[in-house]
């Protein structure tokens, strides 16, 4: 069991995870608890970091946001501090959603979501390129979602 977690703090991870925005006296009673302790329970949880925030699922679709893609980045490693430079100026673009160090060929992965193809020509010469090491990428534009999910899987988390 996940650091001393009981089959209810686990239940409760579970539903908030689906839905968000429940009332604590509807979480309470899905979980066979009082508002007072289940409230009490999700303060735990947030302030032990196993809860880490409440977000809107935004469609970037609605947006005008219709093209993903995935960048895979291969960084000069000549100074290790580019790493947490690049880890910095990636977090100062909107239109990055994501990115991770990987191993592997490539030591970086970003994804990307814009208006169109003339946007995503524009990130790759006027945008990729001003970020610290970059010296060989290789793009993958989304042609269809299967999946997509918010964080981990509510069903991953069990007693």
């Amino acid at each position: 069991m996940a650091q001393n977690l009981d089959r209810t703090d686990l239940d409760i991870l579970r539903i908030l995870h689906k839905k968000g925005r429940l009332s604590m006296v509807e979480l309470a009673k899905q979980v066979h608890l009082t508002t007072s302790p289940c409230s009490d329970r999700v303060k735990r949880l947030e302030k032990e970091g196993f809860i880490t925030g409440y977000h809107a699922e935004i469609c970037p679709e609605k947006l005008g946001l219709d093209v993903q893609v995935f960048i895979h980045i291969r960084l000069d490693q000549s100074s290790f501090s580019i790493f947490d430079k690049f880890a910095k100026a990636v977090n100062l673009m909107p239109e990055i959603e994501q990115c991770y160090s990987l191993s592997g060929d490539f030591d970086a992965m970003i994804k990307i979501r814009v208006k169109d193809m003339k946007a995503y020509q524009v990130f790759m010469s006027h945008k990729l390129g001003t970020l610290p090491g970059v010296i060989q990428t290789r793009s993958e534009v989304v042609i269809g979602e299967h999946k997509n999910s918010f964080g981990i899987n509510a069903d991953m988390i069990t007693s």
